[in-house]
């Protein structure tokens, strides 16, 4: 019994399971245990490898866990987990939550959280463009179109307003200062200079 545990313990250690030990026609108390012993370690890699498998891969649903007193697997059922609430974590960044972040896996936590944090830096980015966009957008509304504008005075009717209707009609400044930024500051070109004011010079 002795050799074929040897022979079994070899093929274990060249990443193979062998076949367990057939205990019933061992004699000797203490081999029959070590026997015994041996096609535990046997059935409990047995379950690592299967466990393991799917991991590799990336499968972390329906994957066979080793039983609870496996304790060789503990490592990699602790894995699984973390695995498994990482995956849960990265589906909240998906949908825009950024204040996940990985602590429990040295660099690649690194790489995680600096993905998070450039992510909601580029989000933040774009929300100010899109404001500034839609601003600058409602700013070209309220000024697109044709404007009636008078021929002499200069004054724009309002939108609805009555042609006939004095109060209908607006100073330029004001009809564009309501609907823009924009401030107006006084003074006169040369021409309206020379024209109403001949005699004076600068």
């Amino acid at each position: 019994m002795i050799e074929e545990a040897t022979e079994k313990l070899a093929l274990l250690l060249k990443g193979r399971v062998p076949e367990s030990l057939d205990t019933g026609g061992v004699a000797n108390e203490n081999e029959r245990e070590l026997a015994i012993m041996l096609n535990l370690l046997f059935s409990f890699v047995q379950e690592m490898h299967e466990f393991i498998h799917p991991l590799s891969k990336g499968t972390l649903d329906d994957v066979p866990v080793p039983r609870p007193r496996n304790f060789l697997a503990s490592p990699l059922k602790e894995l699984h987990s973390r695995l498994q609430h990482l995956k849960w974590q990265a589906k909240q960044v998906a949908q825009g939550d950024f204040s996940q972040r990985v602590d429990f896996m040295g660099e690649f936590s690194e790489a995680f959280n600096f993905m998070v944090v450039s992510l909601a830096n580029s989000e933040e980015s774009l929300k100010r463009k899109i404001d500034q966009l839609e601003e600058a957008l409602s700013h070209i509304a309220t000024l697109e179109g044709l404007l009636p504008i008078c021929s002499y005075c200069k004054k724009i009717r309002v939108e609805g307003g009555d042609p006939e209707d004095d109060d209908s009609w607006v100073e330029m400044e004001s009809y564009i200062g309501k609907r823009t930024k924009a401030r107006f500051s006084h003074s006169i070109c040369p021409s309206c200079m020379a024209k109403y004011y001949p005699d004076f010079t600068y």
